[in-house]
Order: structure tokens, then C-alpha cells, then sequence
């Protein structure tokens, strides 16, 4: 494996292979983009594709709306809009750097001076009643001198803007501006749905199941914006919800009493809501603690009845941390092995599910393993090794061990067979998983040293995973050898599910040549299930001890 030094550009790789006197090449194109370079010199330019609102967008009467483009470093810039008399100015930002996810994350972290992004201007604009529109021509302007009058009624405007020596170009996209009077009610149709904190942001509200409502206030490109309460938005793709008709009841309820209930697996918060409402779960594994937060929602609670059979719940208390959210504080007897919420009707539940019985081994547990990939490859190493066969390998190599200890054992594949990756989670539901692990093996992003940034990572989504990703990720990297690439809170589906611990294990890379020999020997595949083996059975007993003191 080699790490070279690459120039931005077009080239090409000649690679040769001698053997016994005989000799083959092959030639390989390769092209590394540019890097952003800021317009120098003279010229004032607005460059393209670098703009926003890229879209078309809905904004409500007091919204505030943000614009920015690139442009030649140095200069004035302003935005018009076609329903506002006056211009408004963009300051010029200070030098940001350019998306380099993969060394940010992979690698040391250091973006190089050399790519900071200079020439952004960008600002705020706030949408009044008076520029209520259905369509908003949006129209940017780059000055080499700053103008003396925003006023575009002005008589002297164009007289000043021709002295400055200004560039201006139209945005294709437009926004509309509505009365903040009007809403309209938007209903989720799929049957679980994420809910984001932008447009292709990051989740906020997760698992949210069809038929929760949610007030609906403004728009961009293919998302839809909702308010939770004052002050807290969310976004929503426009293919997961349908609007309501006009006229129809905004988003709504309270709660008058709570009741728990235990069975043999977990304990169960119920209460009446009275409508279909949004809402977000948070874990406190320290205070061993959690927060339910119902949104368009008063508390109007007289009345808690406990379950005196139930060994979990502490105490259950409620708040109301701000208008339109009620609140509940669950103090527990111990920390969560996982948690699940659903509608029957418009009563909620909180299925809130404590450690299984546990032993010295592994009897008791129901452990599903996933083989990551197929049909896909996944990462592909020198030789052409795919990594779907190395993760399926130690899956199974993985699944006897556990088996001896006394697990009940699943794999989500056997073989090539493909299985989708929101299928994965759902086996493992049918199966009513303890611990899911998916197995898999690393490669990195381009521009990422390899040399400098390999070795054994695991990973988890929710902090009820993280002990047992920890003593996974610790077993690893002592049995390997191969260094500690680190411990990640990571967003994947397969990690993603609240109703039991899971866990995502990358022991190996596959791009480094001599870790995909070892990810080929038999020996070495059964090194790597026996670590994380013993991690689950290390993490298991600690849980074991930590309940009986």
C-alpha cells in the first residue's frame, strides 16, 4: 500500500508487475478535484453554486431568513428582494473551512490554512408583513465600494450603485412569504419517521410513529419546516407527511394521569395524550434517568399510579419546561438496557426494559449477529477480497463461541444472500434481541494516511450501548494488536433501534495489505470473534456485579 502526496488534477498511475523474467502493466487514470480557490485579482465575480437559499423556500411573517454566497475577497456585498424596498448588507465572514469530513474525523483533524474558504459574504433578513409575497425574486450584489443608500426607491441609488462599481446576479431561486396568522396541520404517513434539525440535517426526533401531527410553518426545496413549541423547529421530507385541510385542528393535548404497569420484561408508562403528538426520549445513564418530552402538550397531571410490583421506577416526576411542552423526569432503580415508545389509539407508551436476568455466561441472552453488507461488497481489499466475506467469517466464527457460553444465537444472514439494511433492525425485533452486533471491517476516505489512522474501532447511537461498546472496543484492541482507532457515537441504522443494547465493530481494514491477508486466515477470523466474545462476556459480568452491589 502506498500513500502518496497527490497534487490537484489529472494524471495517471503506471503500474508494472515483474515476475521470472515476465512483465505486465496496466495505466490508470486518475483526477483529483480542485480544492475551492477564491477569485483573485480585479474582476468582481459572484461565483455560481455557492449560494443560498439554493432552493425554493416558504418563510412565515417574522421568520428570519439567511442568505450568503461566494464572491472576489475584499468587497461589499448586499441581497435584494424583489417584495423589500431596501437592500440588505452581507458582511464578509472570516476565512471557514471547506468540508473535509474525512480527515476531520478519521484522520488527525487539521484542515490545512491553505484550505479556508475566504470571499463568503452572508447575513439575516427578516421577513415583515409588509413583504408578504407569493413569489420573492432574490437578487445578490458584489461592490467594490460600499454604497451610501440601501433605498432602491431612491433617486440617487442608481447613480450611487453605477459608482461603486457593482456585479449583481439573480438567484434561481425564489421564496414565498406568508401571513404568520395562516398554519397548516401536516400528518406523517410512513410508519416510522425521522425528524431532522435542517434540510438533510442531523435527527432530532427519532422513530416517530404515522399519524403524529405537527404544525406546519414554512418550507424548503422537498422539506417541510414544523414548530414543536416556541422557539423549537424541525424539518420533515414532504414524502413522509400529508397536509391536512385547511381549517383542520392544530396539533394539541394534555395529560391528566399516569399509570405503570410491569411484566416480567420491562415496565410501561401509559397515559391518555388525546391526540397523536411528537416527541424525544433522552438518557442520563449516570443519574440513571429518563426525560420524555411531549410536544403541543400542557400537563394538567393530579394523579400517578405506580405498579408496587414494579422493581424499576423510582419516582415519576413532571414539568412543564416551557409552553407547549410537557415534560417527565423518570428516576429508575437502575440504568436501561433499552427502551421503546408507541401510540395505541392517543394513549402513549414508554416500555422501558431493565438488564435481562444475568449469569456468569451468556445463558439467558438472545444475541443477534449481523454479517455486515451483501449484497454489496463493502470495502475491497488489494486482492479483490470483499469485506461481506470477511465480516461473514467472523460472524460466524463469533456466533459458536457465543453459543458455548450459553447464548441464543441469530444471524441476520448465513451466507450471500442479501438482506437489506432497515431489515437487519427488524430481525432483530422479531427475534427480541438482548444484544445485536454488526460486524464489519474499515477502509478510509480518500486523503486520509492510512499508515497514520488505522486500527480496531466499535461504535453505538445510544448512550445505554456505549459500556458495552467500550468493553468490546477495549477486548480488540488488546487481542489485535493493531491499535486503537478509536470508540465513536455513530449514526447507523443498525445501530439506531432503542429496545436493546447494539453495537457496530470494524476490527480490521481491508485497504491495508497485510491486515486483509490476516482478515483471510481462518485463525485470524476466529481472534477477532473470540475479542469480541469476551468483550460481551466482560461487559455482562460488570453488569452482573454492578446490580447485586
Amino acid at each position: 500500500l502506498v500513500f502518496l502526496p497527490l497534487a490537484s488534477g489529472d494524471f495517471s498511475f503506471e503500474l508494472i508487475a515483474r515476475l521470472d523474467g515476465r512483465e505486465t502493466s496496466i495505466t490508470l487514470p486518475v483526477r483529483v478535484p480542485e480544492p475551492y480557490k477564491p477569485p483573485t485579482g480585479d474582476t468582481l465575480v459572484i461565483v455560481p453554486g455557492y449560494r443560498l437559499p439554493a432552493r425554493n423556500g416558504g418563510l412565515m411573517v417574522g421568520d428570519w431568513a439567511e442568505f450568503s454566497f461566494r464572491g472576489t475577497p475584499g468587497n461589499y456585498a448586499y441581497v435584494e428582494l424583489s417584495s423589500d424596498s431596501s437592500l440588505t448588507m452581507l458582511p464578509e465572514g472570516d476565512p471557514s473551512p471547506q468540508p473535509y469530513w474525512g480527515q476531520a474525523l478519521f484522520g488527525g483533524g487539521d484542515i490545512p490554512d491553505s484550505l479556508l474558504v475566504r470571499g463568503v459574504y452572508s447575513g439575516t433578513w427578516l421577513a415583515r408583513r409588509h413583504n408578504i409575497a407569493v413569489a420573492t425574486d432574490i437578487k445578490f450584489h458584489l461592490c467594490r465600494h460600499p454604497l451610501t443608500t440601501l433605498e432602491r426607491q431612491s433617486p440617487d441609488f442608481d447613480d450611487d450603485y453605477e459608482s461603486c462599481d457593482c456585479v449583481s446576479d439573480r438567484l434561481a431561486a425564489e421564496l414565498s412569504i406568508g401571513d404568520d396568522r395562516l398554519f397548516v396541520v401536516g400528518e406523517l404517513s410512513d410508519s416510522v419517521q425521522t425528524i431532522r434539525t435542517g434540510p438533510r440535517k442531523g435527527y432530532l426526533l427519532i422513530f416517530q410513529p404515522q399519524g403524529v401531527k405537527f404544525r406546519i410553518t414554512g418550507y424548503y426545496h422537498n422539506y417541510l419546516r414544523a414548530q414543536l413549541a416556541a422557539g423549537q423547529e424541525v424539518w420533515i421530507p414532504d414524502s413522509s407527511i400529508r397536509l391536512l385541510p385547511p381549517g383542520s385542528r392544530l396539533p394539541s393535548g394534555e395529560v391528566v394521569l399516569i399509570r405503570t404497569h410491569a411484566d416480567e420484561d420491562a415496565t410501561t408508562v401509559t397515559f391518555s395524550v388525546g391526540a397523536k403528538l411528537p416527541f424525544r426520549v433522552e438518557e442520563n445513564p449516570a443519574q440513571k434517568q429518563v426525560v420524555l418530552d411531549v410536544y403541543d402538550c400542557t400537563s394538567n397531571i393530579d394523579w400517578i399510579r405506580y405498579d408496587t410490583s414494579d422493581e424499576l421506577i423510582k419516582m415519576i416526576r413532571w414539568s412543564q419546561p416551557q409552553v407547549g411542552v410537557m415534560r417527565l423526569t423518570i428516576d429508575l432503580s437502575q440504568a436501561l438496557w433499552g427502551y421503546d415508545c408507541s401510540y395505541e389509539g392517543n394513549q402513549f407508551n414508554l416500555r422501558l426494559a431493565p438488564a435481562p436476568k444475568l449469569y456468569r455466561d451468556l445463558r439467558n441472552l438472545r444475541i443477534v449477529i449481523d454479517p455486515g453488507h451483501s449484497p454489496d461488497p463493502g470495502a475491497v481489499g488489494p486482492t479483490g477480497y470483499a469485506e461481506k466475506d470477511a465480516n461473514l467469517a467472523i460472524a460466524l466464527e463469533l456466533a459458536d463461541i457465543l453459543r458455548k457460553r450459553h447464548a441464543q444465537v441469530m444471524l441476520t444472514r448465513n451466507d450471500d444472500s442479501p438482506v437489506g439494511i432497515y431489515e437487519r433492525p427488524e430481525m432483530a425485533y422479531r427475534y427480541q434481541a438482548d444484544i445485536f452486533i454488526s460486524v464489519h471491517n474499515n477502509a478510509l476516505p480518500d486523503g486520509v494516511n492510512p499508515f497514520a489512522n488505522n486500527g480496531s474501532s466499535t461504535y453505538y447511537y445510544h448512550p445505554h450501548s456505549k459500556a458495552l461498546a467500550e468493553s468490546v472496543q477495549s477486548k480488540l484492541v488488546a487481542s489485535l494488536g493493531l491499535g486503537d482507532y478509536g470508540l465513536y457515537h455513530a449514526n447507523f441504522a443498525v445501530a439506531r433501534p432503542t429496545g436493546y443494547l447494539a453495537i457496530l465493530v470494524e476490527s480490521a481494514f481491508m485497504m491495508i495489505p497485510e491486515q486483509e491477508y490476516l482478515l483471510q486466515q481462518p485463525r485470524f477470523q476466529k481472534k477477532v470473534a473470540k475479542a469480541i466474545a469476551a468483550g460481551v462476556l466482560d461487559f455482562v459480568r460488570q453488569e452482573r456485579r454492578t446490580r447485586s452491589n
